[in-house]
Parts: C-alpha cells; structure tokens; sequence
C-alpha cells in the first residue's frame, strides 16, 4: 500500500508497480513515489550494492551510494534502506532518492521515493513520511 501527499498523484507506471508524482512547471519529476514488486535477485543483504548497479544498468549515467540502513522498521516487514544520488541518462537531470527493499510475511517489494537533487532538502521530509506509511504485505 503506497500512501503519497496530496500535492502527487497517481501516474502510469510498469505492471504490477503504483507510482505517484509531482511535475515540476516544464513537466519534469520534482518528485516520484514508486512501489514494486521483487523483480531480480534483490535481497535485504545486497539491497545497497544492487540498488546502485541497478541504476547504472538501467537509467543512470552515474550512481553513488550516500548511506545505507539495514533493519529498517516497515508496517509488516523489514527493509533495508540506501539513500543514493545519480544522474538520468536523459536529459541529465540529478536525482537524490530513498530507496528500500522491504520484506514481508508473504511477499518482498521495493519502495522508492526520488526528488531533483536541487530540491531534496525541502522533498525529502514529505517524501520519507511517505515510506514510513509503506505497508507490505
């Protein structure tokens, strides 16, 4: 269950994920809320190294890990956190985000919650509330 603030809203996303955003005036992300179902070999104990290989493979030109918390405490699970900063290989825009491998009884997912790197100081209270709210299941 992915809660989000009411200056987002819901955007299409891949199948199987739930997606929140807010654009900025030129109709970029200013900030995106993303819940996934386990996709790959992602687990609670190789979440930092993978989310940033992750982000290399698939839409970043560079990726540095900023900090990483393992035993994260979820509604119905435990996750494993890193809060990362890369830089999109459209357009170049820079993204700061907090992103979790969560798991729980019955299934494993990932939350992810992204700002422009210029805006993350004032995104970044409104967008941890939000993970904390994650429920997994």
């Amino acid at each position: 269950m992915l809660a989000y603030p009411p200056a987002m809203h819901l955007v299409e996303g891949d199948r199987g994920t739930v997606s929140a955003a807010q654009f900025t005036a030129s109709g970029g992300y200013l900030m995106y809320l993303n819940a996934t179902p386990k996709q790959s070999s992602e687990t609670l104990g190789n979440w930092p190294e993978f989310r940033i290989e992750h982000l290399k493979k698939e839409s970043a030109v560079k990726a540095r890990l900023i900090a990483a918390s393992r035993g994260v405490r979820f509604l119905g699970g435990t996750g494993t956190c890193v809060i990362d900063a890369y830089v999109t290989k459209i357009k170049s825009n820079h993204y700061t985000e907090l992103a979790c491998f969560v798991r729980g009884p019955t299934t494993s997912s990932v939350i992810i919650a992204a700002a422009l790197t210029a805006n993350w100081a004032s995104a970044s209270s409104v967008l941890m509330r939000a993970v904390a709210a994650y429920q997994v299941q």
